[in-house]
């Protein structure tokens, strides 16, 4: 879990790398938020770094369900480093962000936006945020693109972490399509280094605020999913008997053809 706090406001980043996970489930995020705010922080955006996954091997699909080992370590990690932000010392902060624009199509697992990195620096420590356009990633990437950012000394750069936009335009084709799994590493290590070195050539003093609101979104969820392939089910069975009903009138229909003519 990486923290930053902004005033009464902070800002956390949950992974599992190097181990598997996928979405995150509101619940889990609403409650690792509540967590980490016990300690007298205001607002809190908990971002789900979705950045190392197996695809679809394995007994489930990585998913951090309510009441699952994996949800009570997020909560745990939130409140921790609600503790932590809460008593930290403060400073000016300054902003950098730097964007490349990728020559990959979506059917390579990288989407239009590319990556974009972001780099805030307060009293001489800097922090990199990296967004790759992208549905999740091949294990072990995200690990290398953190060790090559930490490792630039024209960047400088004290902490790092990897997100993914978690984009569909990349799972037109196929439903597994991770950064990484169609395109080699090397190149898109390259990049992230080119965008992180713009976004510290950047930096300029910011000023950050945070506020929240609720607002009612109708969304193709879950539910939605499992009515539709309800829908499809019932169909295929329909069809079956559908085509068997038009298989015995038409063979009906040829008998009586022959017999008459």
């Amino acid at each position: 879990m990486l923290g930053q706090a902004f005033g009464d406001d902070a800002v956390l980043v949950a992974t599992f790398a190097p181990g598997f996970a996928d979405d995150v489930e509101y619940a889990v995020g609403l409650s690792a938020t509540a967590e980490a705010r016990t300690s007298g922080l205001d607002d809190v955006l908990l971002a789900d770094a979705h950045n190392s996954n197996n695809g679809l091997d394995g007994p489930d699909l990585g998913h951090v369900t309510p009441g699952s080992s994996r949800s009570f370590d997020m909560m745990s990690a939130a409140r921790e480093a609600g503790d932590r932000l809460a008593t930290a010392p403060q400073s000016d902060l300054s902003v950098g962000v730097g964007h490349v624009e990728t020559r990959w199509e979506p059917e390579e697992g990288v989407g239009p936006l590319g990556v974009r990195v972001m780099v805030t620096a307060v009293d001489d420590q800097r922090t990199a945020y990296v967004l790759i356009d992208g549905n999740n990633m091949e294990p072990g990437l995200r690990g290398e693109i953190v060790e090559a950012v930490a490792e630039r000394e024209a960047a400088a750069v004290d902490a790092v972490e990897v997100l993914t936009t978690d984009t569909h335009v990349v799972n037109t084709v196929e439903a597994e399509n991770q950064v990484g799994d169609e395109i080699d590493w090397e190149p898109l290590i390259e990049v992230v280094e080119e965008a992180t070195a713009a976004a510290v050539d950047d930096l300029e003093p910011a000023a950050v605020g945070m506020a929240t609101e609720h607002a009612e979104v109708t969304v193709f969820g879950n539910d939605r999913t499992e009515t539709l392939a309800s829908h499809a089910n019932a169909a295929v069975q329909m069809g079956g008997a559908l085509a068997a009903s038009v298989v015995l009138a038409s063979l009906a229909l040829s008998v009586l053809l022959f017999f008459v003519t």
